[in-house]
């Protein structure tokens, strides 16, 4: 099993012109792996509304080649934006 660590920040959040209840959040995102260093470093779309939070999947395999850090790093932002939500 890979050992990978995830470092985020909310750097802004918007709401979207088109949808009512739709905020899109902009998050800097960092990926480190203990042996092979800095993997990648950038920002990252998650779409919150009233049922979730939401990465944008197009950012994530732009972002990610390993369809299993993919996964991942999905979950892993879900998990850092979802108790910030309310604040946005």
């Amino acid at each position: 099993m890979e050992e990978y660590s995830f470092r985020f920040h909310i750097t802004d959040s918007y709401p979207l012109q088109n949808e009512n209840d739709k905020i899109e959040a902009v998050v800097r995102t960092k990926i480190k792996h203990a042996d092979r260093g800095c993997l990648y470093e950038g920002y990252l779309r998650v779409h919150i509304t009233n049922i979730g939070v939401f990465p944008v999947a197009k950012d994530i395999a732009e972002a990610i080649g390993v369809r299993s850090l993919r996964q991942q790093l999905a979950a892993e932002l879900k998990r850092y934006v979802r108790p910030h939500r309310n604040f946005l």
